[in-house]
C-alpha cells in the first residue's frame, strides 16, 4: 500500500473547506486511502447528527483497513516515550498512525501539527508539487 491518508474529516465537512474535501474525495475515489479504527472513532465522535456521522462512515468504509497488532501499539508506546523524552506529548491515535504509516511506508495526510514532530513520516501535501 502506498498511500494511507488520514485527514481529519470531520472538520473538512463540516467547515466546508472544499478545496480540501474535494483532494480528499479524490483519494477516496481512486482508492488511495486507507485508515484504521482508532481515526473512524476519531472523525466519527465530531459530528453530532448522526445522519452526518453515517455519510462520513460510508465514505470511510470504501478504504483499506489497517488492522493495528500487537508489535504496533509497543511501536507506538515507543515512539511516544522518545517524543516524551525531548519534551514532545502526542495524542495515543495520532503515535498509531504514525506507527502504521511508518509500517505500511505510506503518506499520511493530515493538517495535525503534530505530525511534524515525527521527521520519517511521509506527507502527502496536495498544495505543494508532488504532494
Amino acid at each position: 500500500m502506498g498511500f494511507c491518508g488520514y485527514v481529519h474529516l470531520g472538520v473538512i465537512f463540516q467547515q466546508a473547506q472544499f478545496a480540501r474535501k474535494s483532494c480528499v474525495d479524490g483519494l477516496l475515489d481512486s482508492d488511495r486511502v486507507a485508515t484504521t479504527g482508532a481515526v473512524v472513532s476519531e472523525v466519527l465522535i465530531g459530528f453530532r447528527r448522526k445522519d452526518q456521522a453515517d455519510w462520513v462512515a460510508s465514505r470511510l468504509r470504501m478504504t483499506h483497513y489497517v488492522e493495528a497488532n500487537w508489535d504496533d501499539w509497543q511501536a507506538a508506546a515507543n515512539l511516544g516515550r522518545e517524543l516524551a523524552a525531548n519534551g514532545v506529548k502526542l495524542p495515543l491515535t495520532d503515535l498509531l498512525v504514525a506507527t502504521l504509516a511508518l509500517r505500511c511506508q505510506a503518506w499520511v495526510y493530515t493538517t495535525d501539527p503534530h505530525f511534524d514532530v515525527i521527521t520519517e513520516l511521509k506527507r502527502f501535501h496536495p498544495d505543494q508539487p508532488g504532494g
